[in-house]
């Protein structure tokens, strides 16, 4: 082939392979160009650049490959292009595309002859988006990093297959374990803690391996430097991603000492009286409990009641700080009376209850003897000095009862029995307690209905002036019809209204229903009422005695208010208070049941009572007792000495009557000159009253 052939040959090869070359560089879809290094200009770029980038063919010949990066790159890419660091090997840029985003690539720059002339091809790669991936990873793995270093509970992570070799460890875990990361990251357990805290915390480990929860526990750890903290943690096996045997544990922990004691207090404060110091109800009620669940292993015990007699008294006499401490020293001598094995508590008030554990009934009795014993000493409470007693309900377990609720009220029920019987006393649970319990219950329930059908009735017994044998008054009875049972005893059911309330709608109705029918009589004539001393306690006392008045249109000093000294042991301050307020309206006051009581004379001197009324006990056998003569004789010179009229009660012979007036009694009144009557017969009784009269002197 001659030489002008072989030109020829050569030529056609090379425009063959330049289209070849053309053809595979246009349509490949990774971005390359073909740049000039002496203009930077574009010489070719093919479509998967344009679309990367967004500029036109015609745009791209008017950039240089400087225009397409960003300012801070471009002496970096001149640098590149002089030195011709960029070739034949990859290279990290971030270039600019036409909409002003910038982009991270990877190109390869490769030197190549492109029209006859030395040209550089560069391949692009764009790494944003792999990038902005790894970014993430690398963010996420860092907040992950400062999570648990930052965490305020102790994490950590142990390799179990390395003897649980501790892989992460961060600062919580170490200000609550004592030990800082750096001692405890790739050692195991055994090489950080004392023997016996290494097994212990092995097992554990061992045992959260085995399970798929999560294994929490709660224990003590004494710190390296000998201080005692109470650690709460949480243990779990960190399932393998591809399915095997699980490899690693993950555990949380928490320095809970300041909590546990914070619940303590709050724990104690719950279950003990603030006063005493004692169990309070809810703790006693919760051990009582306790001690019946134990079955067949429970050991019989007594449940004691015990409540400080009169304790009222000294609360209101001598105020609220004194019955405190007196309440505190009651708790002081029990604590001192019981054994370790005892339970005591403060019930409610002035009420504490005791468990008194094993002993026969014998036993248990010798121990009430010696509890009430403790209260003969006097209480010292300040500069005084105060003699309270206490009386004593006891119910056995199991044999009063075998839940706790029932055991209680059986030992309430005997409490309520002591009281009856006089205090000061102490009383076992039996079962006619109960009944009579249930028998209180059902009156309290037929003394609402009897109130409410309006089944009580007034009856009236007339007293009479011994100096001109004329009727003064009439004392108000009341009655009870029962439906079933026919007339009711005011001895029966007075108690009972008393005990549960009652006696306030009842005293307001005997009021009422009293004035009303008195003002029907001669003005001369008087209406007396008693007051119950639990009305004392209720509000309002005053304005009922005004309201009855002024519906029933009477004059007050018409209206006679019969009262015992038992009002004047609880607030006795608050009640002679009332007692004034009553006097002003201008009704009189009259102390019933005179000389039954302990200080009746200085009674007397605490407030001007109208009238006293001598128990008819007094008046029983005066025509043959001399030593009953001789207290009306006493009692008929005190009135006199204190310009107050005396009344005696219960004169049933026409001897009792005689011997009355030659003492010169004031008033009297009896089945002898008169039985109560319903008030549709008093009217007739007035004015028959001189021959009813003389007859019964005769």
């Amino acid at each position: 082939m001659d030489s002008e052939s072989l030109g020829s040959s050569e030529s056609a090869d090379a425009a063959e392979t330049d289209e070849d070359f053309r053809v595979l560089f246009t349509t490949h879809p990774t971005p390359m160009w073909v740049y000039d290094p002496q203009t930077l200009q574009f010489l070719i770029i093919n479509q998967a650049a344009i679309e990367l980038y967004g500029y036109d063919r015609e745009q791209f010949r008017q950039l240089t490959v400087l225009d397409i990066r960003p300012p801070a790159e471009r002496d970096r890419m001149l640098d590149a292009i002089r030195e011709k660091s960029d070739l034949d090997r990859p290279q990290r840029w971030q270039h600019l595309k036409a909409d002003g985003e910038i982009i991270d690539v990877l190109t390869y720059g490769r030197q190549v002859r492109f029209r006859g002339r030395e040209a550089v091809l560069a391949i692009v790669q764009d790494r944003t988006e792999v990038n902005q991936a790894y970014k993430q990873v690398h963010h996420t793995r860092s907040l992950l990093d400062n999570l648990v270093s930052n965490l305020p509970l102790g994490v950590f992570v142990k390799d179990m297959e390395d003897d649980g070799r501790y892989v992460l460890f961060n600062e919580a875990a170490g200000e609550i374990s004592g030990r800082t990361p750096a001692e405890v990251l790739g050692r195991t357990t055994s090489a950080i803690f004392p023997k016996r805290e290494a097994i212990r915390l092995n097992r554990q480990d061992q045992v959260a391996m085995r399970r798929s929860e999560v294994l929490s526990l709660e224990q003590k750890i004494v710190r390296p430097d000998g201080e005692t903290r109470i650690i709460r943690s949480i243990k779990r096996r960190i399932p393998a991603s591809d399915g095997s045997r699980p490899r690693y544990l993950i555990g949380l922990s928490e320095d809970v000492t300041e909590k546990r004691e914070i619940l303590s207090r709050i724990e104690h404060v719950a279950m003990h009286d603030a006063l005493t110091g004692l169990a309070n109800r809810a703790y006693f009620t919760s051990h009582v409990g306790k001690l019946l669940k134990e079955e067949h292993e429970a050991e019989p015990f007594a449940l004691l009641y015990i409540d400080v007699d009169h304790f009222k008294q000294v609360n209101d006499s001598m105020g609220h700080p004194a019955g405190d401490l007196l309440l505190r020293e009651v708790a002081a001598r029990l604590r001192e009376l019981i054994s370790p094995d005892d339970f005591i508590a403060r019930i409610d008030g002035d009420e504490f209850a005791l468990v008194f554990m094993g002993g026969d009934t014998s036993e248990i009795s010798i121990f009430a003897e010696k509890l009430m014993a403790t209260f003969a000493r006097p209480f010292r409470l300040g500069d005084n000095e105060e003699h309270v007693c206490c009386s004593i309900g006891i119910a056995l377990a199991p044999k009063h009862g075998d839940e706790v609720d029932l055991l209680l009220r059986n030992a309430d029920l005997a409490l309520h029995a002591a009281k009856g019987d006089g205090r000061s006393t102490f009383r076992f649970y039996e079962h006619s307690m109960r009944l009579a319990a249930e028998k209180r219950h059902i009156m309290t329930l037929e003394l609402r209905q009897a109130l409410a059908e309006g089944q009580f009735e007034l009856y009236y017994q007339p007293i009479f002036t011994l100096a001109d044998d004329s009727i003064s008054g009439f004392e108000a009875l009341i009655r009870w019809h029962h439906p079933q049972r026919g007339m009711v005893s005011p001895a029966e059911f007075i108690p009972v209204a008393e005990e549960t309330g009652l006696i306030a709608g009842i005293g307001q109705w005997v009021l009422r229903e009293a004035c009303k029918t008195a003002a029907r009589w001669p003005k001369s004539v008087k209406i007396s009422v008693n007051l119950s001393p639990a009305q004392f306690g209720q509000p309002g006392l005053l304005d009922s005695v005004v309201t009855a008045l002024e519906e029933a249109d009477l004059e007050p000093h018409r209206l006679e208010l019969e009262i015992t000294e038992s009002i004047f042991l609880s607030n006795s301050r608050q009640n002679i208070q009332l007692l004034y307020g009553l006097r002003e309206l201008g009704v009189r006051i009259a102390m019933d049941d005179f000389g039954t009581g302990y200080s009746s004379l200085s009674y007397l001197r605490s407030f001007p009572f109208d009238k006293i009324k001598i128990d008819r006990s007094f008046v029983s056998g005066i025509e043959v007792d001399t030593r009953n003569l001789a207290i009306i004789q006493a009692v008929a010179v005190l009135g006199a000495a204190f310009n107050i009229t005396t009344t005696a009660e219960g004169v049933e012979t026409a001897q009792q009557l005689h011997r009355l007036k030659n003492e010169q009694f004031g008033e009297v009144q009896g089945y002898l000159t008169g039985r109560p009557m319903p008030a549709g017969k008093v009217a007739a009784f007035i004015s028959e009253k001189g021959k009813v009269f003389l007859t019964a002197r005769d």
